[in-house]
C-alpha cells in the first residue's frame, strides 16, 4: 500500500513566493498584521484572515466566514499568483535558520494509511476543534499548510531516504529560494513523481511516521475522509515529513502564580517530596537544566534544581507529566493543568537568561524551567498509544501557509 503520495501541487509563482508565504495570522501583533495587509497584496494572510484587523463581516467559524476565505483563495488563483501542476508531484522543502537546518518531503498521507496506524500520534484532540476545522476544510476546499511528520533516520529505510534527498538537492536547481524577515531561508525543489521514481518506494517502505505537529488537522481530515469516502482528493492529507534528527524540539516551561512562600517554605515543600525528587540550591545565573529528568525552579529571591528519583526517570514519563502529578497536584492542588488560572505556559524560544529576566524577577511569579522532550520520548509515547501532557513541546520548523496547497 502506498500511503505517502504525490499530489497536484498548487504553489506560488517563483517571483511571488517570498511575498505569498505567511505565518499564522495569530502570530502577528495587531500593528504588524495591519502593516502586512496594507503593504503586501500577495500575502496569504489576505486569504486566511479576510477580515484583516477589523471586525469580521461574518462570525468567525461560521460557514459564511469560511466561504469568504474560499472566495479569497479563488481570487488568488484567478490572479495567476499560483502555479497549478496537474501532474502528481512531490516537493523537497528546506528551512534554514541560525539554530537549525532541516530538509524533508512534501506529499500527502492517505486516510487509509492513517487509519491503519502508519501515522503515530502523541496528543489528544478536542472534539469541538475537530468539527470546526472539518467544517473549514469542507467549505474552503484546500489544505494550505502541511502537518509536520518525522521518520526515524537511524535505520536503513530512513537513511536511504535521506541519501536520496541529499543527492537530488545536490544535483538540481531549486524552484524557490528566498528568505523571510524572521531570518529564515526557504528553499524548494518541485518535481513530478515520474521524474523521481525512486523516492516514493523509499518513503513508503518506512513502517511508520510520527506526527510532530497538526493533531487537530489530522483528526479533522479523517472526519472529512469518512464523510466523503468516495472522493479521492478528500482521502489525502497534506504533510511534510523529515528525519527525526533534523526536528528541533524546544521545551515548554511553566509559570505558576506565586503562593506567597519564602525560601524556607519552598525548601520544606521540596523535602515533603523526597519520595520522588532531590533538590539543591543553584546560582541565579545557572545554565538551563542539563538533561531530561532535571527541572529548575526560579523565584525572585532564590533558585533550585530538582532531579527526579531514578525510579521515576525509568518510568518513561516526560518531565511535564511528572511535574504536574508530583509537584503541582500534591503541593498546590492543581488537577486541571490545561485550565487552572494559576498556571501559564511559555515556549522555550528564548534562552535561559532571557526567560529568567522576564519571569523570575516578578515577585508574584514562579518560573519552572524544563529540558526539552527528546524525539525518543515522543516516539516511545506514541508507540505505546499514550499522550504527552498539554503544552509539552515547541517544535520547529514552523511551516508557512500558502507555500504548498492541496486542493480537495
Amino acid at each position: 500500500m502506498t500511503w505517502f503520495n504525490p499530489f497536484r501541487i498548487i504553489a506560488p509563482t517563483r517571483d511571488k513566493a517570498h511575498l505569498v508565504a505567511s505565518r499564522s495570522y495569530v502570530s502577528y501583533g495587531k500593528a504588524e498584521l495591519q502593516d502586512k495587509l496594507d503593504r503586501n497584496p500577495y500575502s496569504y494572510l489576505h486569504v486566511i484572515n479576510p477580515a484583516g484587523t477589523g471586525k469580521a463581516p461574518f462570525k468567525r467559524g461560521s460557514g459564511a466566514f469560511y466561504g469568504l476565505i474560499r472566495e479569497r483563495f479563488e481570487a488568488f488563483l484567478a490572479q495567476g499568483w499560483f502555479t497549478v501542476d496537474n501532474e502528481p508531484s512531490f516537493a523537497i522543502y528546506r528551512q534554514s535558520s541560525e539554530h537549525y537546518t532541516c530538509t524533508g518531503v512534501v506529499g500527502t498521507l492517505s486516510a487509509d494509511g492513517i487509519q491503519k496506524g502508519r501515522l503515530k500520534l502523541h496528543e489528544q484532540t478536542l472534539e469541538k476543534r475537530e468539527k470546526l476545522f472539518a467544517k473549514y476544510l469542507d467549505t474552503v476546499g484546500c489544505h494550505a499548510e502541511p502537518v509536520l511528520c518525522m521518520y526515524p533516520d537511524e535505520d536503513a529505510r530512513g537513511s536511504n531516504t535521506n541519501e536520496w534527498i541529499e543527492n537530488w538537492t545536490a544535483t538540481h536547481q531549486p524552484d524557490m529560494d528566498f528568505s523571510t524577515t524572521d531570518c529564515i531561508r526557504h528553499t524548494v525543489w518541485l518535481f513530478h513523481a515520474n521524474d523521481a521514481k525512486g523516492l516514493s518506494p523509499l518513503l513508503n517502505s518506512i513502517p511508520a511516521m510520527y506526527l510532530a505537529d497538526g493533531h487537530h488537522r489530522i483528526a479533522s481530515s479523517m472526519r472529512l475522509a469518512k464523510k466523503y469516502s468516495n472522493e479521492s482528493a478528500k482521502q489525502q492529507v497534506l504533510a511534510y515529513t523529515l528525519p527525526t534528527s533534523q526536528l528541533a524540539i524546544r521545551p515548554y516551561h511553566r509559570v505558576l502564580e506565586h503562593p506567597g512562600w519564602n525560601p524556607s517554605q519552598w525548601e520544606e515543600a521540596f523535602e515533603r517530596l523526597s519520595d520522588c525528587l532531590s533538590w539543591r540550591r543553584i546560582a541565579d545565573d545557572a545554565p538551563s537544566p542539563p538533561s531530561v529528568g532535571h527541572i529548575h525552579v526560579h523565584t525572585s529571591y532564590r533558585s533550585w534544581a530538582l532531579a527526579w528519583n531514578e525510579s521515576l526517570r525509568n518510568a518513561n514519563e516526560v518531565d511535564a507529566a511528572l511535574l504536574q502529578s508530583h509537584v503541582f497536584e500534591r503541593l498546590f492542588g492543581i488537577e486541571d493543568a490545561r485550565n487552572d488560572p494559576r498556571l501559564n505556559y511559555v515556549p522555550g524560544t528564548l534562552n535561559s537568561a532571557q526567560l529568567k529576566a522576564k519571569y523570575a524577577t516578578q515577585s508574584e511569579k514562579v518560573f519552572f524551567e524544563l529540558h526539552a522532550v527528546t524525539p525518543d520520548q515522543l516516539m516511545k509515547t506514541a508507540d505505546q498509544g499514550g499522550y504527552l501532557p498539554p503544552k509539552s513541546t515547541w517544535i520547529e520548523p514552523k511551516l508557512r501557509s500558502g507555500l504548498f496547497i492541496h486542493q480537495i
